[in-house]
């Protein structure tokens, strides 16, 4: 349980580093769900299908943001999509650190890290997903450190990106 928690409070600082106001007339188009990622896809990255948690807890919801969550022993994968924020957002975010443009498949995309309390760490890749994105983080609520978290976000967004709808 409390794991649990420290996931959710994890995962609702991540929120705040790609928060902020968005201008504009609302859009039309309907947000991709990222539990939709085949269980096949997620087996193939070596995370296992059967540990995947579908929005946000009991009782939270969170407009903004669809969530899929797959667990491990030393930490957790998450997959959030968006039609209100943007990549632009998270580049310009002063409380995502460390952060590097770079493309995932054909897709604009920026990495950054973010901290979670005393001890929890993320790092995140936030992918172009027109009007919208996707972000993909690894959340360390254990001593992975860093760099073993951005190599693993960096290793599933870029074997998870064929599951994002078509960017045409």
């Amino acid at each position: 349980m409390r794991r649990r928690v420290a996931m959710l409070i994890a995962v609702a600082i991540l929120l705040a580093g790609c928060g902020g106001e968005v201008e504009g007339s609302p859009v039309a188009a309907e947000r991709w769900d990222p539990c939709s990622i085949p269980d096949e896809a997620i087996q193939a990255t070596g995370l296992d299908p059967a540990t995947k948690d579908e929005g946000w807890g009991e009782g939270i919801q969170v407009d903004e943001w669809a969530l899929c969550t797959y667990k491990t022993a030393e930490y957790y994968m998450t997959v959030k999509s968006s039609l209100t924020h943007t990549i632009g957002q998270a580049r310009e975010k002063p409380s995502n650190l460390d952060g590097r443009n770079l493309e995932i498949g054909e897709r604009d995309a920026h990495q950054y890290q973010t901290s979670v309390g005393r001890t929890g760490r993320t790092c995140n890749v936030a992918v172009d997903l027109p009007p919208g994105m996707v972000v993909f983080s690894v959340i360390d609520m254990a001593e992975l450190g860093g760099d073993r978290l951005c190599e693993l976000v960096l290793k599933y967004s870029i074997e998870l990106q064929a599951a994002l709808p078509d960017p045409n």
